[in-house]
């Protein structure tokens, strides 16, 4: 079995339905989802609101979403937290007929980019891919990794099952190396000569490899925007 980390352009969302949901959203993102069936989906969801844009909560979420239920659980400035109940006839399907896959979460959407995570058969992954590719060929598949290569079985059940930025082997030593001694706290605990030394290197490769490192780590978490 496969994991795969996407990031889908933000255009993606009009073919679930929500093709104005950010004209006064910042980002929404599903922290975690209960589907008992094709046409049911409950989830947990962190909603950002653009400022000013929250005066009718209720109504606000209700319009954009078009829930059957929500229960609002959090509120902390313009963001809120709420599990809302969706079906088939008022908002929620997949687009992607059902198959050996399914979502990771969390999952990340704004106006610009959609970070997707999902597990898959991998004689499926093809298949799936090619799918998406018929709603947009501008995805891009940002990281892939097989369960096997797992530490432990418990991550399959964890976040941490995701799969991890596609740093190279020598970004992944240096980069590992760097955080462990504190060279990304501040003040500094470690300095960029002295990880030099430890790879015989010079300080500038060292600043490349980080500097790549972390736009790698960037692109993970936050996707690219164009």
């Amino acid at each position: 079995m496969k994991i795969i980390r996407l990031q889908v352009p933000g255009i993606f969302l009009k073919f679930v339905g929500f093709a104005e949901l950010f004209n006064d959203l910042e980002w929404v993102k599903i922290l975690k989802a209960f589907q008992y069936d094709q046409n049911q989906f409950f989830s947990l969801q962190r909603i950002k609101f653009k400022p000013n844009a929250m005066e009718d909560l209720s109504k606000e979420i209700k319009a954009k979403f078009n829930p059957e239920t929500i229960q609002i659980l959090n509120i902390q400035g313009d963001e809120v937290l709420c599990i809302m109940y969706q079906s088939n006839k008022t908002g929620f399907f997949p687009v992607i007929q059902s198959g050996p896959w399914a979502f990771l979460f969390p999952i990340h959407a704004s106006r610009d980019v959609c970070l997707v995570n999902i597990i898959s058969l991998e004689t499926y992954v093809p298949t799936l891919l090619q799918t998406l590719s018929k709603f947009t060929p501008d995805y891009e598949l940002i990281a892939i990794q097989d369960i096997n290569e797992l530490d432990n079985i418990n991550q399959i059940l964890a976040q941490y099952s995701l799969p991890y930025p596609n740093f190279s082997k020598r970004q992944t030593e240096i980069a590992s190396f760097a955080a462990k001694h504190g060279y990304f706290n501040n003040p500094k605990e470690i300095s960029a000569q002295k990880i030099a030394d430890k790879f015989k290197i010079s300080i500038s490769a060292v600043n490349k490899h980080l500097r790549r490192a972390e736009n790698t780590a960037m692109k993970y978490f936050f996707g690219t925007f164009s």
